[in-house]
């Protein structure tokens, strides 16, 4: 059964372009697969962000399911790793 629930896992901030740490979860509008890039709303601004989990079970997430942030904009993978550039992808 397909969710919009995903589970993500932070740019890090000493060694860019590599995501690592644990995995956070939000809810998503958009189609996304395993390994896209993504602009995460957090509570200290907007982060890059790597799709590391799709269609994650609603029983997994059921105790924070109230407080998930949404994301709606994803980036351009290949243009961020080569040319450090931000660009978001159309819908």
């Amino acid at each position: 059964m397909e969710t919009n629930f995903v589970g993500l896992k932070y740019e890090s901030t000493y060694f860019p372009k590599t995501f690592g740490g644990r995995t956070y979860h939000y809810i998503t509008a958009i189609p996304l697969e395993v390994g896209d890039l993504v602009i995460a709303p957090t509570s200290y601004g907007e982060k890059i962000a790597r799709v590391s989990e799709i269609n994650v079970p609603e029983f997994k997430i059921m105790s924070i399911k109230a407080k998930l942030k949404l994301i709606t904009e994803k980036i351009d993978k290949q243009k961020y790793i080569q040319e450090d550039k931000i660009s978001k992808e159309a819908a």
